[in-house]
């Protein structure tokens, strides 16, 4: 009985915060599902220790200091609710509604503007699209920290090419950003973003329908081995360059 009620409110979270499945379809507001998400979630919560609930995942997902590409702006978001923007202070609410939507509500502490966003993850699995539902202007979000890499840097050109890993699946880095995956089951294909951090570690994101998976990565000085692992493990992956 334990483990179905842990698969349920996984299953629960899961389909709440499937952030890269929510799509570029012009998005429009819907009531408020955000109490009845979480209830389903609470109803076996009480059996099941240290789980949050859906609202309060997503609420620590999007907890971050981004910035705006366009404008410059910073938008610090804690996972207390509270954040600002470029320094005005504002309290935050991450839901749901009943068309499909992720939501994530800005309001200012002066009062002065009121904003609801559908929000889900950008193409570079790093970033956060934030689709306005008010009539207000459609935001993207970046991550202050990171450094977005061009696939001609010399930091990462070595990358572009075909991989094999250790079980024979190749992997085709393309300079256009694009990834093609090839196993014994098939072709699947995605994209692929690279970053530096602030501690100069690089780091690629894999993106293919359905989620995505993220790598620290060290290149060979011949450019030909590839090492890398999953942040926050110590399991190291060799992949070979064909």
């Amino acid at each position: 009985m334990m483990k179905k009620k842990i698969l349920l409110l996984m299953a629960v979270t899961a389909a709440a915060f499937c952030l890269s499945s929510c799509g570029k379809d012009e998005k429009k507001a819907g009531d408020s599902a955000t109490e009845k998400v979480d209830e389903m979630a609470s109803q076996v919560q009480e059996s099941v220790d240290g789980v949050d609930l859906p609202s309060e995942s997503v609420t620590k997902a999007v907890s971050n200091t981004w910035i705006v590409p366009d404008t410059g702006e910073i938008f610090i978001l804690q996972a207390d609710g509270t954040g600002s923007r470029d320094g005005a202070p504002f309290t935050f609410e991450c839901g749901f509604d009943d068309e499909n939507n992720i939501t994530l509500k800005i309001m200012m502490d002066d009062g002065s503007a009121e904003n609801l966003y559908a929000i889900s993850t950008d193409s570079t699995g790093y970033g956060m699209d934030l689709a306005a539902l008010d009539g207000g202007a459609d935001l993207k979000f970046l991550p202050e920290d990171l450094e977005f890499l061009s696939t001609d840097d010399e930091r990462i050109a070595d990358l572009i090419g075909t991989w094999t890993d250790e079980s024979g699946n190749e992997y085709v880095f393309g300079s256009d950003g694009s990834l093609l995956i090839r196993s014994s089951d098939g072709e699947t294909e995605g994209a692929f973003s690279a970053v530096a951090d602030a501690k100069d570690g690089l780091f690629f994101r894999i993106v293919v329908e359905g989620g995505s998976l993220e790598y620290g990565f060290e290149l060979s000085d011949d450019g030909n081995t590839l090492d890398l692992a999953s942040p926050g493990t110590d399991v190291i992956h060799t992949w070979t360059k064909k």
